[in-house]
């Protein structure tokens, strides 16, 4: 494995935020891509993609904990998943498992269902990073027209707002097909890699020592099994994040006002006359917090704006 593995090369924007850990980071990802104006045009989208993520980290529980060495092994793998893709796109869907070891430690002590289900992450996540990315970049296109009054708008009526959204994404219709193409297709790819996944843990859970055991017969049941399985993993997350009091997304948002703040003062302290627009440019250009339309909601409720 990488000693000298940079999350900064690791990591890439999705809806303005930069993902880091593949683990930590999904939460505060998923708030972002909430906050997309166009978000509930595409919910079911994204809550396929997000669930079939959280699918995918739970192979590294260990105990209800991550394994120590999952973080690590996730990020080495998305640091080398276009090496990953190459060599695999031309091999044998079975192989995968040994391409990605060729990117670890040779003992590594990760099971092929978890190096499979993070490829299934990866893909899941790339899905995700193409069809929120088109979304924002339409906001970013409104905002280019004229700042402060797009930012008024979507503070005082959010259907004009909506409007102006459509406009743009109405003269960009070739971005619209290709993103939800190439959104369609990673996702798909996610899907049967996790499926795969599934087979694989099933695989690793029989005694195949066993008498009577038909490795052919088991094959045959066990891709029976899939669907089910993957049904009842989602029913499982979907129930404990019921059961959490407080919302990861609600703890997201409120540790994303606090570091916009802090931003903010920071910038007012060095310049006292910073414009509104100046400061909300600051804190995404140079602090790569979150997006400007999120930037200017939190200044807006807390009363850095206007001044």
């Amino acid at each position: 494995m990488d000693d000298d593995l940079n999350t900064e090369d690791t990591a890439f924007q999705i809806a303005g935020v930069e993902l880091h850990h593949l683990l930590l980071d999904m939460d505060e990802i998923e708030l972002a891509v909430s906050e997309l104006a166009l978000y509930g045009h595409f919910y079911r989208h994204f809550k396929e993609s997000f669930g079939l993520i959280h699918d995918a980290q739970t192979y590294w529980l260990e105990d209800g904990e991550y394994a120590k060495y999952a973080d690590e092994t996730i990020q080495t793998m998305f640091h080398k998943r276009d090496d990953i893709e190459q060599q695999y796109s031309f091999a044998d869907t079975s192989s995968l498992p040994q391409i990605a070891r060729q990117f670890l430690d040779d003992d590594h002590p990760a099971s092929d269902s978890k190096l499979v289900a993070t490829y299934a992450l990866i893909k899941a996540i790339q899905a995700i990073e193409a069809l929120a990315n088109w979304l924002f970049d339409l906001e970013l296109s409104v905002y280019s027209l004229e700042a402060d009054l797009v930012a008024s708008i979507r503070q005082t009526d959010s259907k004009q707002y909506l409007k102006l959204v459509d406009r743009v994404r109405d003269r960009a219709c070739g971005f619209e097909i290709r993103s939800r193409e190439d959104f369609a297709m990673l996702l798909g790819e996610a899907d049967k890699t996790l499926m795969l996944a599934s087979l694989y843990g099933q695989i690793e859970n029989v005694d195949v020592s066993k008498p009577g055991f038909h490795a052919h017969g088991f094959l045959r049941a066990a891709l029976g099994n899939l669907t089910a399985s993957q049904a009842s993993l989602r029913g499982k997350k979907a129930g404990e994040g019921n059961r959490n009091p407080d919302s990861d997304k609600q703890q997201a948002a409120t540790k994303r006002c606090e570091r916009i703040c802090k931003a903010a003062d920071r910038h007012i302290s060095a310049d006292p006359k910073i414009s509104g627009t100046d400061l909300v440019k600051a804190v995404v250009e140079k602090d790569k917090i979150a997006s400007i339309p999120t930037v200017r909601k939190y200044l807006l409720e807390r009363l850095y704006l206007p001044r």
